[in-house]
């Protein structure tokens, strides 16, 4: 240590040492604000930031060795070959590239160490190509065992300063550029201690080192210029991406509003819709039971029964019926919305409550019977004997909205509905064996307002938000609902609900292991 410090005094301009030491400290400050801003980026717009990173990182060392060698004052004349002087700078970016992208894109756990360490050999690199390149007028002299320990000082502290630059912690950028400085500084002095000169009488174009003061301070100016240009490039970017930042989040807070805005209008709006269309399935209801009504009223006065046909009747009665089932539908439409818009205001409550699973799953088979009789379609049961703990209109609206979906576009000629434990509470499946669903459409079948159509489906209608809204139902209850499905094969709708939904998990091992019988509630022959 003694010996590197009277190096440094003894035998350097100690001006151009205080120069080169700056230069370093703020060319490695930058390099680190760059690196650590190209970390933040996607691949594919890091990759022009890490050449930047490199090529900072590279004129920065370079700069810093030349000003240093320039500051060195042997007594003998001196000279430089200046193919190497340049061949020593693309050393040091081209290394320094190398390390910087291998240890940002690599996929090595341990990738900021090797990267490092290329950056490290890539300072040795350029250092000792450099001192090739300096010529002196005299025999010179190494001593290996400082050349070696300058060599392990550079790859020790770059690969310090990239993985210190890789954390995210606060004071990293700072610890980075104080390891990096300090790699690049004891390389040189360490190195400049193992070189000894023993000066000689011989011709040649040498000049005194005194003669290089002002290249050294002109290249410090250049590679100041250089540094600052890298460091202004990073000021403007980032000032244009924390701009952007703040327009998209005003934006997405506008969006939000605005999305508030209109779940709040649709809520009201539902609302003030099914008073009106109560009113209509009562005057409906009241046209499908008129003949029955005035029958009655006739048999309630004595008078005699009309036996007559009653055209008038009749066609009232027809007309009830058929304004009953478009105002039913639209009831449901409205009441999606409803549901839909109380979700997204997270309105929507839970009520939970216990009751037996195989019972649900019966409710909701007993519903579809008719339908699933004329379509020919077979509707299977089968259950374990699970006793959940959920809200049970809730899991009956997800299986009602599964099933009917079934039902309706499914196109296959069976329909099978089951309920098992598992391990982390119990699942419940809605399998068919229809035409499926393409795979470019499961990402999207939960969103709202989205439908698969086809020619055969577009006919039935609907608001698209079924399945939006049985996912919501799944998630508040801490399940989820997931699809498979094969075009020609089948789909199966999975919802999966918590152990905490469960009440009676832990049953005898006969118990649980004897499903429920399947049976058929409509056949297709």
């Amino acid at each position: 240590m003694l010996t590197v410090i009277s190096c440094i005094t003894v035998e350097h301009d100690l001006s151009l040492v205080l120069v080169a030491g700056l230069l370093c400290a703020f060319g490695s400050w930058v390099t680190s604000r760059l690196y650590k801003s190209a970390q933040l980026r996607p691949k594919h717009r890091a990759i022009s930031w890490h050449f930047l990173t490199a090529l900072t990182a590279g004129v920065t060392i370079w700069c810093t060795h030349f000003i240093a060698m320039l500051g060195y004052r042997p007594s003998a004349p001196v000279n430089f070959d200046y193919t190497l002087t340049i061949l020593s700078l693309i050393i040091a970016i081209a290394g320094s590239a190398l390390g910087v992208l291998f240890a940002s894109l690599s996929k090595m756990k341990l990738a900021p160490v090797f990267g490092g360490a290329i950056l490290g050999l890539a300072i040795a690199g350029m250092h000792y190509a450099g001192m090739i390149a300096y010529r002196v007028q005299g025999v010179v002299f190494w001593d290996k065992s400082f050349l070696a320990i300058s060599i392990v000082l550079a790859v020790v502290f770059a690969a310090l300063a990239l993985c210190l630059g890789s954390k995210t912690k606060r004071w990293s950028e700072f610890q980075m550029t104080g390891a990096l400085t300090v790699g690049i500084v004891s390389l040189h002095f360490t190195g400049m201690t193992a070189f000894h000169v023993e000066p000689l009488n011989i011709s040649g174009e040498f000049v005194n080192p005194e003669a290089f003061k002002m290249l050294a301070l002109a290249i410090a100016g250049t590679a100041v210029l250089i540094v600052v240009g890298g460091f202004l490039s990073y000021a403007v970017e980032n000032r244009i991406r924390l701009e952007s930042i703040k327009e998209l989040t005003e934006a997405r807070n506008a969006a939000e509003e605005a999305s508030r805005a209109k779940s709040e209008f649709m809520s009201v709006l539902s609302h003030e819709l099914r008073t009106p269309l109560t009113i209509v399935l009562g005057y409906a209801g009241i046209l499908t039971k008129l003949k029955e009504h005035h029958e009655k009223v006739a048999a309630r006065n004595g008078e005699p029964l009309d036996l007559r046909p009653n055209p008038i009747g009749e066609q009232a009665e027809l007309y009830g019926q058929k304004i009953t089932v478009a105002a039913d539908h639209l009831l449901t439409l409205i009441n999606e919305i409803l549901d839909y818009t109380s979700m997204e205001l997270d309105d929507a409550k839970l009520t939970k409550e216990t009751f037996p699973l195989p019972a649900l799953l019966d409710q909701v088979a007993d519903q579809f019977e008719k339908l699933a009789l004329d379509k020919s379609i077979s509707l299977e049961v089968q259950s374990e004997q699970i006793e959940a703990l959920a809200d049970r209109g809730r899991i009956l609206q997800i299986l009602i909205n599964l099933v009917g979906n079934a039902v309706k576009f499914s196109n296959g000629s069976k329909i099978a509905l089951s309920a098992q434990l598992s391990k982390d509470g119990f699942t419940i499946d809605v399998r068919d064996n229809g035409c499926g669903i393409p795979e470019e459409h499961l990402d999207r079948i939960f969103q709202a307002f989205q439908q698969v159509e086809t020619a055969d489906n577009r006919s039935e209608g609907g608001t698209g938000l079924g399945l939006a809204i049985c996912k919501r139902l799944a998630i508040a209850h801490g399940g989820d609902i997931k699809v498979r499905s094969y075009l020609g094969a089948g789909t199966t709708f999975t919802l999966s609900l918590p152990a905490s939904a469960v009440v009676t998990k832990d049953l005898p091992a006969a118990a649980t292991s004897q499903a429920r019988p399947s049976f058929r509630l409509a056949n297709a022959g």
